[in-house]
């Protein structure tokens, strides 16, 4: 499976490979280096999951295994986490971590600007390995509760076209005392932009470019 410019490099988004027996993933990527010459120079920035879980290139693939190529990434019970092409709902988000207990409610929203870098913005779409993206957000609330004092937590992250102004992205973080909070809703937010594989693709009036990491790729 391949996301983002990757995707527009390899002109697909998925394919079937066929390697030889006990081959890995180092073997994988030869081989689609060797069909795409211009994957050499993004090989070293690339991360490769298999079945969902990173890995190096010395894991051995087997059978029908399900092995996606992620560029640097853009960047249930109690609480919240939910990825969705639909509208984000804040006030389902605040009902989320709203508690008796916690006397401090962080809200942050990531709305779409229609500027960047001096050009004008006319849209943002949003994509993203469903499957790892979910298991992420999921992994990052859980790792909240335990690096913070904190009640409940949300995560909400669109996916697909936004207009400027759209909410793109929520972290929502209730806790006893405002510190506690804020920080640990900046901490989600930081993390969430690092590690959620999700992109994102800028259109202004020259065109449309990826952005990965800190660099942006014309589509």
């Amino acid at each position: 499976m391949f996301f983002a410019s990757i995707q527009d490099l390899l002109g697909t988004s998925e394919c079937l490979s066929e390697v030889p027996q006990a081959a890995r993933v180092a073997d994988l990527l030869d081989q689609l280096q060797a069909l795409h010459p211009g994957l050499e120079t993004r090989r070293s920035e690339l991360r490769v999951a298999v079945e969902g879980e990173f890995v190096d290139e010395d894991h051995p693939l087997t059978d029908g295994a399900e092995v996606a190529l992620v560029p640097p990434v853009s960047g249930g019970g109690g609480g919240l986490v939910r990825l969705s092409a639909g509208p984000i709902s804040v006030d389902e988000c605040l009902q989320a971590v709203r508690r008796e207990d916690c006397g401090a409610v962080v809200l942050f929203l990531g709305t779409v600007r229609d500027h960047a870098g001096g050009r004008s913005v006319r849209l943002l779409e949003y994509s993203a390995y469903e499957r790892m993206a979910r298991s992420s957000l999921e992994d990052l609330a859980a790792e909240v509760r335990r690096r913070f004092p904190v009640g409940e937590v949300a995560l909400w992250h669109r996916t697909g076209p936004l207009l400027p102004g759209e909410i793109s992205v929520v972290v929502a973080v209730s806790s006893a005392h405002r510190e506690e909070a804020f920080a640990a809703a900046r901490w989600a937010l930081d993390t969430l932009k690092e590690t959620v594989p999700v992109w994102k693709k800028e259109f202004d009036q020259d065109g449309a470019v990826w952005i990965e990491g800190d660099l942006r790729r014309p589509c």
